[in-house]
């Protein structure tokens, strides 16, 4: 049993080790990556495009990526080497703005890490009975705050390329603890194309969850110009995206606390709506405060959301289609959701101005919370399992 139990806490250090650096490689890109084609006289439809890259690859490479690793023979090289070529494939934008070569960078660049994180969250959740989920992945919110502070210091002192090589670093870095990993788990061997096929509640589950993440990319897109157009810096803005992080590892840190509270399907509703309840006061308020004070929501948003969906994922998903479930969850949730969600709050901002984004947004993270509390959650893994 101690032995068992040695084992899991090396796994956990190499897990949060890796949590910690592949997220930091996160805060580099989502708070610099806009700015940084910006700088490089690129338009505002052309960093659309190009930002556009990689949620499509998490929607169109996902799948592919896992099942690929699934059957590989070397699991060990396969991530090592997919983590390694994304790590350093940023580097030749620092010497050329030719498009076309920008857009293939970018799509190496989105399509070979787009799989790792089901990787590791599948062998995350597997050990959730010993070491909290959470406790794991909160180190990776810990790394996203740390890199984009580092990032915004790498960028005064030298130039737009300091992100560039911040990145790289962590990237690399990111993939010692990922080589070091036992990939020997059932979840990852091969299964027949017959096993794969998801049951009709995880495709309601998925498109509930799909629906709600199209919501949180309004989040992405629009947040930080509402504090703009509320007349505050974007100082503020970035504070009050670091008091939702915060948020999110308190969350994280007290998994057991929270999820003693609720079920599964309960909690993950609950988020949306709360999450809702955020978007119709960003929507409605110019207060400094109230708007830093709702940030701390986010906590809600993303921090007991993901912690529900890994836990019904635990729970409601056979073994066999484990690693699936965590690819559609990070491809077609995050992936298409966010697509979806990039063109609807686009064209909502066009026609109807802030308010009616902030408005659909709050549409769609009820709807997600419908579908989820009142068509999920009622079979146990027992009955899918043969």
């Amino acid at each position: 049993m101690t032995e068992e139990y040695n084992n899991y806490k090396g796994t956990a250090f190499k897990l949060s080790s890796f949590f910690f650096l592949h997220y930091a490689t996160l805060g580099v890109i989502f708070p610099f990556m806009g700015y940084f084609f910006k700088e490089s006289g690129f338009s505002g439809t052309e960093i659309g495009l190009y930002m556009s890259i990689f949620p499509a690859a998490k929607f169109l490479v996902t799948n592919l990526w896992t099942l690929i690793f699934s059957k590989i023979r070397h699991k060990k090289i396969y991530i090592g080497t997919c983590i390694l070529i994304s790590s350093v494939s940023l580097i030749p934008l620092i010497y050329t703005t030719d498009r076309f070569i920008v857009a293939v960078i970018m799509v190496i660049f989105a399509s070979t890490r787009t799989g790792v994180i089901p990787v590791m969250d599948s062998i995350a959740i597997s050990m959730d009975s010993v070491i909290a989920y959470g406790r794991l992945r909160l180190f990776g919110s810990v790394g996203f705050i740390i890199t984009s502070i580092i990032s915004g210091i790498m960028v005064d002192n030298l130039g737009l390329s300091g992100f560039i090589w911040t990145f790289t670093g962590a990237g690399i870095l990111a993939a010692l603890p990922a080589i070091a990993l036992d990939y020997s788990s059932e979840t990852f061997t091969p299964t027949k194309r017959s096993e794969r096929k998801l049951t009709p509640e995880l495709i309601i589950f998925f498109t509930g969850v799909t629906v709600y993440l199209a919501s949180y990319s309004f989040l992405y897109n629009f947040f930080n110009i509402t504090v703009s157009e509320a007349g505050y810096s974007q100082s503020w803005a970035g504070y009050m995206w670091a008091i939702g992080v915060l948020s999110e590892i308190f969350f994280l840190y007290n998994q057991d606390k929270v999820l003693k509270l609720f079920n599964v399907k309960t909690l993950i509703a609950l988020s949306m709506l709360l999450a809702g309840v955020r978007y119709v006061v960003t929507g409605y308020s110019d207060s400094l405060w109230m708007l830093a004070l709702f940030s701390t929501m986010n906590g809600f948003a993303y921090g007991t959301f993901h912690l529900g969906v890994m836990r019904y994922i635990r729970l409601h998903v056979p073994q066999r289609l484990k690693l699936k479930a965590q690819g559609i969850y990070s491809g077609v949730g995050f992936g298409l959701g966010s697509i979806t969600g990039s063109a609807l709050s686009g064209l909502t901002y066009d026609i109807s101005g802030l308010t009616s984004v902030w408005m659909l947004a709050f549409g769609l993270s009820t709807a997600g919370a419908v579908i989820i509390y009142f068509f999920t959650g009622r079979k146990k893994l027992s009955e899918y399992t043969v």
